[in-house]
């Protein structure tokens, strides 16, 4: 069940007439959200969907992550103040649930950047997320059934990329090919190396700087989500 959302007050310093307020609608500015009232039981956020980042204003919210066996680990417990949503992957990977009737409002990702600056726990809690969505894109590749070895390395390459925030242009280190990387995918070296070689052959990926640079993101993207 998505996110229950009603109109709020203009929040303090926020020019009225930019408002919009609509009954059962977002309240925002220029078409971003301001506040969000979340219902008890309902999700704010969830795998798959665009990363926001939050900031709890009231109540709490139950932040976990679920696993390709279905286990579940609890990331937080958010209260008032708490900043959640963090992570450098363009969609989120762990759903944020209302404990309690809540609300949170939208940190921008200047406000983010800002935050980095100012706030001693932010940075510590990215570099969590990041290494979070490393697991989670390792766990759903490794268990994704009949995925081939090809279709395994073209994911890692994509999420390496999203994570490390590159772009075609950007050069992947060298380490790709080597006995930690192949050891995470539960390949050998071998088969790694002629997955590499496969992508390069069907001119997805190419060597460059003593690493490794995407030449065509858009059909590695579509290697790498086949089934």
């Amino acid at each position: 069940m998505h996110t229950v959302v009603r109109a709020e007050p203009p929040p303090a310093g926020i020019d009225a007439g930019h408002l919009a307020l609509l009954e059962n609608a977002e309240f925002s500015v220029d078409g971003v959200d301001v506040i969000r009232r979340v219902a008890t039981g309902d999700i704010l956020f969830q795998p798959g969907e665009t990363r926001n980042h939050y900031r709890v204003e009231e109540g709490a919210i139950f932040h976990y992550v679920r696993w390709a066996d279905g286990s579940h680990d609890l990331i937080e417990v958010a209260f008032p103040g708490d900043i959640i949503g963090l992570g450098n992957l363009s969609t989120h990977i762990s759903t944020a649930q209302a404990m309690v009737e809540s609300a949170v409002s939208i940190v921008t990702a200047d406000e983010i950047e800002a935050l980095l600056d100012t706030d001693d726990r932010l940075p510590l809690l990215l570099a969590s997320a990041g290494e979070r969505e490393f697991d989670y894109v390792r766990d759903t590749t490794l268990n994704s059934g009949k995925r081939t070895p090809l279709e395994r390395v073209a994911n890692y390459l994509i999420a390496v990329a999203d994570i490390d925030q590159l772009n075609s242009a950007a050069v992947i280190a060298d380490d790709i090919s080597s006995g930690f990387v192949a050891e995470r995918l539960h390949m050998s070296v071998d088969t790694l190396a002629a997955a590499l070689v496969g992508l390069q052959h069907k001119g997805l990926v190419a060597p460059a700087n003593g690493g490794l640079k995407i030449t065509d993101v858009a059909e590695l993207e579509r290697l790498a989500s086949a089934a």
